[in-house]
């Protein structure tokens, strides 16, 4: 694995690094996120790539991934609706009460689930189908995608001898 990644990280740099985490956060399957993260950290300092530019970019890929899932099932949600099977019940009294402790809660439990290892992945695709404020959710996605995508790349970097 590490010199299949290596040899795409030397040929095409950043841009690799780009996609890959973007993939992930659209939701690729394939090795754990932090795995990766971390290792993109690691052979990002062995093979001389600037850490600035690594942050900036997991950062925005990260935020991009999310966004994008966001706001697919944020304006998917009537589609969604329109193609539900009829004898499958959607309780919109427990969806409510869902959306109105997340607004009494001003995110925080969104922010925890974004930083919830298992849980991040799915986080995008219900803030959308819950009609979480835009604003809100981006910046509650800024914060945690420094946090944690800037985290393990930053531990990989660090730990690199």
């Amino acid at each position: 694995m590490s010199s299949i990644l290596t040899n795409y990280i030397l040929t095409y740099g950043y841009l690799a690094i780009f996609c890959v985490v973007l993939l992930q956060e659209l939701g690729m399957p394939g090795l754990p996120n932090e795995l990766v993260l971390f290792y993109f950290g690691y052979i990002s300092k062995q093979v001389g790539l600037s850490y600035p530019m690594l942050i900036m970019l997991v950062v925005l890929a990260d935020m991009i991934g999310s966004f994008v899932l966001y706001f697919l099932f944020y304006h998917g949600r009537t589609w969604l609706a329109s193609i539900k099977p009829k004898w499958l019940p959607v309780p919109v009294k427990k969806i409510e009460r869902i959306k109105e402790r997340i607004a009494s809660h001003k995110g925080r439990n969104i922010f925890v689930a974004k930083l919830t290892p298992f849980v991040r992945s799915y986080l995008p695709v219900v803030a959308g189908l819950l009609h979480v404020a835009p604003a809100l959710y981006g910046r509650i996605v800024l914060i945690t995608a420094f946090i944690w995508s800037g985290g393990w790349v930053t531990a990989g970097w660090l730990l690199h001898f």
